[in-house]
C-alpha cells in the first residue's frame, strides 16, 4: 500500500516537473520572441533595406537561434541580451548567418551590366517587380540561389536579380571599376553603338543616368569610347552624355526650373509598378529619376521619400509651396497613422506632375479643367529637396569606392 502511495507521489512530482519545464520553455520562447522583435525594430525596422529574419526554438535546455541578418551588431546584441536574461539555459546555440553569405567567397560585389535590371521580391521571373537598377549601378551581393543573386542597391533596397543582370566581382575589382573615369548618359533614351556613327549596329540600349567607363574618344571627336562592366566596348554620342565628375559638379547648384524641365522630359511615359528607369516608372521611380539627374539620391519608395527633405506646411492656397517640392498622398490607418502611397512634384499654381498611368500634369485646384479631386482629398505632406543637399537626410549622389563602408 505504502509502495503504491509512494509511486503515486513520485508520478505527481514528475508530472509537476514536466509541466513546470514546459511552462518555463513557453515563457522563455515567448519572452525571447519579444527580444527578437525589439532587436528587429532597432536594426531592421524596414525590411526593404535591412534583413533580420531570426527564429528561436527550445531543444531541451538549449535555446537555438537560426536565420539570417545583414547586421552582425544586431546578432551580437541579441545573443548578449539573451545570455543576460535567461541564466538558467544550458546553451545558447547560434545558427544565425550574417550576410553576405560565406559561400560567395570574395565575390560579394557587382555592377549592373544591362540597360535596366529588374529586381524582384523572390528569386523567380514570375514574382513581383520590387525595383530596378540601371546600367553602371554598383551593388552589394548578399547571397545566391541557383542563378539568382540577392542584392542591395546604393539606396539600400533589397531584392533578387537574375545572373544576366549584373557582373559579379570582388571588392577589389569593384574598386577598380570605381577608380576609372566615367561617362553618364544624359538623354532620356538611346544606344551604345558598335562604331562611331549612329547608323552602325548597336551594342546595347541605354537610359538616362546610366554610367559607363570612359576609355577615350573616337577619331572624329564626336563619340566617347566606353566600356561596360563585362568588358564590352562601344561608342556613345557626346551630345547625349557627359563626363560624370564634371556633370556632378555642374549639379551642385540647380533650380526649380531644372527639376521641372527634367520632369517634363518624361511626359507621357508609361506606368510600371517597380519601375525606376526611363523605359517605364512608378510614382516614386519618377521622382527618384528626376532628382538623380540632379545629383540627389532619393530613397526608393514614396513612404521612404516622405522622410527626407525639409517639411513644408500645406495651406489651403498652397502659398507655402515652391516649384520642385515633393507632395505626398495617402490615407489613414486604423491606428490613426498615415500611410503614404503616392508622390508628385509641385509645378506651382496648384499644379503637379506625377506618374499615374502615365506621366501627366494635373491640378489640385477646384474648378481647373485638369482638377484631380482624389489627389486633393488624399494630400498629406510636402517636403523640400532643392537647396537642402546634406540636410534633412537629403543625400548627394556620389560615386565613391564603397557605399557600404
Amino acid at each position: 500500500m505504502k509502495g503504491i502511495k509512494l509511486l503515486r507521489n513520485l508520478t505527481l512530482i514528475s508530472i509537476t516537473i514536466i509541466a513546470f519545464s514546459c511552462s518555463t520553455t513557453k515563457i522563455i520562447t515567448s519572452e525571447n520572441s519579444e527580444f527578437i522583435k525589439s532587436i528587429k525594430n532597432e536594426y531592421a525596422p524596414d525590411s526593404r533595406v535591412a534583413v533580420f529574419n531570426v527564429k528561436a526554438v527550445m531543444k531541451g535546455k538549449d535555446l537555438v537561434y537560426s536565420g539570417e541578418t545583414t547586421s552582425e551588431e544586431a546578432k551580437n546584441k541579441l545573443l548578449a541580451k539573451t545570455s543576460y536574461q535567461f541564466k538558467g539555459l544550458r546553451n545558447i546555440v547560434d545558427n544565425i548567418k550574417v550576410l553576405p553569405a560565406k559561400s560567395l567567397g570574395e565575390k560579394t560585389r557587382g555592377v549592373v551590366k544591362i540597360s535596366v535590371c529588374n529586381i524582384r521580391s523572390k528569386p523567380k521571373h514570375s514574382s513581383e517587380l520590387s525595383t530596378q537598377a540601371i546600367l553602371g549601378t554598383p551593388v552589394r551581393i548578399l547571397k545566391k540561389e541557383n542563378s539568382w543573386y540577392y542584392i542591395q542597391t546604393p539606396d539600400g533596397y533589397l531584392g533578387w536579380v537574375d545572373a544576366g543582370g549584373i557582373i559579379q566581382m570582388s571588392k577589389f575589382n569593384q574598386h577598380n571599376w570605381f577608380d576609372s573615369e566615367k561617362i553618364i548618359f544624359t538623354d532620356v533614351y538611346g544606344f551604345v553603338y558598335k562604331e562611331p556613327n549612329v547608323q552602325s549596329k548597336t551594342i546595347s540600349d541605354i537610359v538616362e543616368g546610366s554610367i559607363l567607363k570612359l576609355i577615350g574618344e573616337s577619331l572624329n571627336k564626336k563619340f566617347w569610347v566606353v566600356g561596360f562592366p563585362d568588358n564590352r566596348v562601344g561608342y556613345i554620342d557626346k551630345r547625349s552624355s557627359a563626363k560624370f565628375k564634371q556633370y556632378l559638379n555642374s549639379k551642385n547648384s540647380y533650380t526649380d526650373r531644372d527639376i521641372i524641365s527634367a520632369a517634363e522630359k518624361l511626359m507621357g511615359f508609361p506606368y510600371l509598378w517597380g519601375g525606376t528607369s526611363a523605359k517605364a516608372l512608378d510614382c516614386s521611380g519618377f521622382t527618384k529619376t528626376v532628382y538623380f539627374m540632379h545629383g540627389i539620391l532619393l530613397p526608393r519608395d514614396a513612404s521612404q521619400q516622405v522622410k527626407v527633405g525639409k517639411p513644408i506646411t500645406i495651406d489651403p492656397k498652397f502659398s507655402n509651396l515652391k516649384r520642385g517640392d515633393l507632395l505626398f498622398f495617402g490615407n489613414k490607418r486604423k491606428d490613426g497613422t498615415e500611410r503614404i502611397t503616392h508622390v508628385a512634384i509641385y509645378l506651382g499654381n496648384g499644379k503637379i506632375i506625377h506618374e499615374t498611368g502615365q506621366v501627366k500634369v494635373q491640378s489640385l485646384v477646384k474648378g481647373d479643367e485638369d482638377f484631380a479631386e482624389y489627389r486633393l482629398k488624399t494630400l498629406k505632406q510636402a517636403r523640400r529637396i532643392i537647396g537642402f543637399a546634406g540636410e534633412y537626410d537629403v543625400k548627394k549622389l556620389i560615386y565613391v569606392k564603397d557605399y557600404w563602408e
